[in-house]
């Protein structure tokens, strides 16, 4: 069912007075603003993360502000209008358009471009500045001390070093799984690493068996005993295993899109990036320090690693397509997807949305072609919205009552278990206030209440998506959250997290060699440049994972020479 807090702050709540010019707002239609009040107008990409989150926001805003005022002279309280459209608000169409609105948050965003189009205000002083300190809001600290150092060297790689935009959600690819499914057809491991034989049937359980059932887990890829990822494979050899226990039993593994095929590829690529680990594989894009790289890839698959580090500069980055997460992840995409034995019989052409519809209403296909495991992005759940609803009218079955997760990362080698998981963020997703806007006070603020702890947490417990900020979820408000929200939140507070922004002119002057889809999967085979999916899932399979990992580097190193330094 649809979730929906509000919840207000404390009507004590005070703030140093300022004087704003009259405003009517930038982007206020005749409906929208209040004479009354101070008007603020904020529009938002409306793609996974939905607007709920920011109407709720809004109104908890405007109910702490309620007798405030000093946003505008002779006006009482707040009004903020909500603008959410997935064609109008996305990062390109921004760009190029004439922004009337105060305040934006969306996704494809190149910073640069609109910071050098002088289309952006400068956010410094709430992030740093003389108006940084959060301690109305009864947090020490400030929004800086939240942002992870690439995200603080990116964005302030500014002629005057301010800070213009600040990081919205992550975005993160993996493995959604049916818990229920595999509570009850025992796909688990437990410690001995076999199938759990214990199985568990939801409201029919007594405490002591789903005690029992939580203690035969085995430990999962983090190696320790009573976490969230208990029971989940911890290796690439127990995920296949898995995989091929599920088809056993009759269901089929993987829904994915295939007319978003990327999110396949990206999946995998998670993989990869855990793999390396968080030092390791920043250096994608700081391009500084020693990694020790694959040497060869033998026929057979066997990996051999060079025999000492190597030093990575700008002048050689491309030597970090030698990396043996890369091949790893690579090798175990092509034994899953290269026939369509794990994917239902025949590869498909859904959208995204038709992929997450067929995964969710699978548990009630009279075919009893039932998917286990859905390949998208952490928003998926609060992207599928719609289809929870019709199930909650039809079967009385809402969002909050399914059971899914994101499932963490095997480990490609034993040695690896144990480690913490590393995840990547992309999308280039930003909140930013339009430099047009005239109540800067206003917009500030609200800018600065929606980065604290609180609504920050607010905002995950709702959509089920982080942000790309550091901050606490108390207990409270993780309650709120689904279970798949729960397992988001749990997963993510045990994790390093790899941003892919970097201050480097070699990153910056060729933004478009180091986005995720160029940097990640151009692979020159043959002459042509590949996409993983489209090679491994082609009837006869192009090119072998090896193949594959070797074109990387081969695409990158004559690449490299014509970036400019």
């Amino acid at each position: 069912m649809k979730m929906k807090r509000i919840i207000a702050l404390a009507s004590t709540f005070l703030i140093g007075a300022t004087t704003a010019s009259v405003f009517t707002g930038c982007g206020a239609t005749d409906s929208d603003y209040d004479p009354t009040k101070a008007n603020l107008t904020v529009a938002t990409y409306d793609g996974g993360v939905g607007y709920a989150w920011l109407q709720d926001a809004a109104q908890r805003f405007m109910d702490l502000h309620v007798n405030s005022t000093h946003f505008q002279e002779g006006r009482t309280g707040v009004k903020i209008s909500v603008d959410a459209d997935k064609v109008k608000y996305g990062g390109v169409k921004l760009a190029d358009s004439n922004m009337t609105k105060d305040m934006y948050f969306t996704e494809g965003v190149e910073y640069f471009t609109f910071v050098n189009r002088g289309k952006v205000a400068p956010l410094t002083d709430i992030i740093s500045g003389e108006k940084s300190d959060m301690s109305a809001y009864g947090e020490s600290g400030t929004i800086e001390d939240k942002l992870d150092p690439s995200f603080q060297q990116y964005l302030t790689t500014t002629t005057d070093k301010e800070y213009y935009m600040l990081p919205f959600y992550s975005g993160f690819y993996g493995f959604i799984y049916d818990i229920q499914l595999f509570e009850e057809q025992g796909f688990y491991f437990d410690q001995d690493g076999e199938f759990l034989r214990l199985k568990i049937r939801g409201d029919e359980e007594t405490e002591k068996e789903r005690a029992d059932f939580e203690a035969a887990k085995s430990n999962g890829p983090d190696g320790k005993k009573g976490t969230y990822d208990d029971g989940l494979p911890a290796t690439y050899a127990q995920f296949t295993e898995m995989v091929k226990q599920i088809k056993t039993k009759g269901y089929v593994p993987f829904c994915y899109s295939g007319g978003y095929s990327d999110y396949v590829d990206k999946s995998f690529r998670s993989l990869a990036i855990d793999h390396e680990g968080y030092d390791n594989f920043v250096l994608n894009y700081s391009f500084d320090g020693e990694t020790t790289l694959v040497k060869e890839v033998k026929a057979d698959g066997t990996v051999v690693m060079d025999d000492k580090p190597t030093t990575i500069t700008p002048e050689n980055g491309y030597e970090l397509q030698r990396q043996a997460g890369k091949y790893y992840a690579l090798k175990l995409q092509e034994d899953l997807f290269s026939s369509v034995e794990y994917v239902g019989g025949t590869w498909n052409g859904f959208d995204y949305t038709v992929a997450q519809s067929e995964f969710i209403n699978s548990k009630y296909a009279s075919n009893g072609k039932r998917y286990a495991m859905l390949l998208e992005g952490v928003w998926w759940e609060n992207e599928a919205e719609d289809t929870f609803t019709e199930i909650e009218t039809v079967r009385q079955e809402g969002r909050a009552d399914r059971r899914f997760g994101f499932m963490s990362m095997p480990k490609a080698t034993e040695d690896k278990v144990g480690e913490k998981q590393t995840l990547f963020s992309g999308n280039s997703s930003f909140g930013f206030i339009n430099a047009k806007c005239e109540n800067m006070d206003l917009a500030l603020e609200f800018m600065k209440f929606l980065h604290t702890d609180a609504e920050m947490a607010k905002f995950t417990a709702k959509t089920s998506i982080p942000r790309s900020l550091k901050y606490t979820i108390d207990g409270e408000i993780r309650k709120t959250a689904t279970p798949y929200g729960k397992s988001v939140i749990d997963m993510l507070a045990d994790a390093d997290v790899v941003y892919p922004y970097s201050a480097l002119p070699i990153v910056i002057n060729n933004y478009s060699a180091f986005t995720e889809g160029v940097w990640f999967f151009n692979s020159t085979i043959g002459g042509t440049v590949n996409s993983p999916f489209a090679v491994f899932t082609a009837d006869n399979n192009k090119a072998t994972a090896k193949d594959y990992f070797d074109g990387l580097y081969t695409y990158q190193k004559n690449a490299w020479d014509a970036l400019q330094k």
